[in-house]
């Protein structure tokens, strides 16, 4: 028998099996939310890095910058950015 079921705003019949098969992808994604948060975080951290402390870094080693610059350039990504 099958079975109706909204998916996006559109209806669809499903067979059992073809729900319970829907029903598993949900569900596995809706699990893999936190890594998938975890590894955003990481992507815009990285680029930050990139973008911000990387410089700073290079400009404290040579001391154009006062020591705790780029620490601190660090530790604001870090705010801006957290790990959820």
């Amino acid at each position: 028998m099958a079975r109706t079921k909204m998916v996006n705003g559109e209806i669809f019949n499903l067979t059992a099996e073809e729900e319970t098969a829907r029903d598993a992808e949900e569900q596995a994604w809706s699990d893999g939310a936190p890594a998938r948060a975890v590894k955003r975080v990481q992507t815009y951290r990285r680029a930050a890095y990139e973008r911000e402390s990387d410089p700073i870094f290079f400009k404290e080693q040579r001391g154009e910058v006062e020591v705790g610059t780029w620490a601190a350039a660090i530790a604001a990504i870090k705010a801006a950015n957290p790990k959820p």
